[in-house]
């Protein structure tokens, strides 16, 4: 069994990298959200050159000298945004780097076996890994940033490529041919419980009259984000995958994943009204998902139930309720830079 397998999806979401780029014009790589945050094109750059950091310094343990500008720790944050941009200066040239520096990645995990992602790597700045975090990390920041564009794009007036549905792999998962004796099930989602450990120190950090900001009419406020992320948590897997469709549970009602993310506070801010109740959601749901998921065998995986846009399998939900998390806590400190307030680091 490759390493490849454990990350089927990944594929796909680098495929929506490159659907984001293709309406865009030049000058759109110079949008800038507000003061003090990256541009459009900065963005896209950061996805490229933290592949490529990871890469050679993280995982191959490339001496610095043979990628990176010499005094490079000396260079201003402007300096060094102007070497990604002469580096990348076009969209052509940004789908072209997104794609080089990937390749070699994606070759080798589809060398390398599943069981060796348990091995730690060393790396230039001596800092050792295991292959597994490194890898999650990159999945995790490639879904990152690429929720932070989300916004930008609407702020430019496009409506940014569905995170779902996926037609092409959501009815699709390798562990079909999978034995008991692979994998254990949370390895397939591992580091989800830091995922949601970032977002309560993000909200930790937030004020009850920070909950109202949007960053623009007709985008989620802050109090819509956070109860979206919990309530479509709820869907996905008690609704979804335990098939508890009829049954309301705890504050949540089973018809809540059907109300406009943007109207969420105003329709049922109400039941959700302190920073107290919104952790209080996030925690009784997470760990509800997570008692359904060591509950799970193997085999089940390849189980699928049927959605509007064809079938998806268990395998994809679950990796698309991680993804959907992570999408919109990137979201949340986008608004959270935009207020002034520092995001937990990731």
């Amino acid at each position: 069994m490759k390493a490849i397998q454990m990350l089927p999806y990944w594929e796909d979401n680098r495929r929506l990298l490159l659907e984001i780029i293709e309406p865009l014009k030049a000058e759109h790589l110079e949008f800038r959200l507000a003061p003090g945050l990256r541009t459009l094109g900065e963005s896209l750059r950061h996805i490229i050159t933290t592949e490529e950091f990871w890469w050679r310094g993280g995982i191959q343990g490339e001496p610095y000298a043979s990628w990176r500008p010499a005094a490079w720790e000396r260079l201003s944050t402007e300096e060094k945004d102007a070497y990604r941009a002469q580096r990348f200066p076009s969209l052509a040239s940004i789908r072209e780097g997104l794609g080089a520096v990937h390749a070699p990645v994606a070759a080798f995990l589809g060398e390398l076996e599943a069981a060796d992602l348990c091995l730690k790597r060393q790396a230039t700045w001596g800092e050792e890994n295991t292959l597994r975090w490194i890898f999650w990390h990159l999945v995790e920041h490639d879904q990152h940033h690429r929720g932070q564009i989300f916004t930008r794009l609407r702020l430019l007036g496009y409506d940014p490529p569905s995170t779902f549905p996926r037609p092409a792999v959501m009815g699709w998962t390798p562990a079909g041919a999978w034995q008991p004796d692979d994998v254990e099930i949370r390895t397939l989602l591992p580091f989800w419980g830091g995922v949601h450990a970032v977002l309560h120190r993000a909200i930790g950090a937030l004020s009850q009259a920070d909950l109202s900001f949007r960053p623009a009419d007709g985008l989620p406020s802050i109090h819509d984000l956070l109860i979206h992320v919990f309530t479509w948590e709820d869907f996905l897997i008690r609704q979804n995958l335990k098939g508890e469709v009829d049954r309301d549970w705890w504050k949540i009602d089973g018809s809540f994943w059907n109300v406009p993310v943007h109207a969420l506070a105003a329709q049922i801010g109400d039941r959700f009204p302190s920073m107290d109740s919104l952790l209080e959601g996030l925690s009784a749901v997470h760990e509800a998902t997570m008692s359904f998921i060591d509950e799970l065998a193997i085999s089940d995986l390849a189980m699928t139930h049927w959605t509007p846009w064809g079938p998806q399998t268990l395998h994809h939900t679950l990796w698309y309720a991680r993804e959907h998390t992570v999408h919109h806590r990137a979201q949340l400190f986008l608004r959270m830079r935009m207020l002034g307030v520092t995001p937990p680091d990731l």
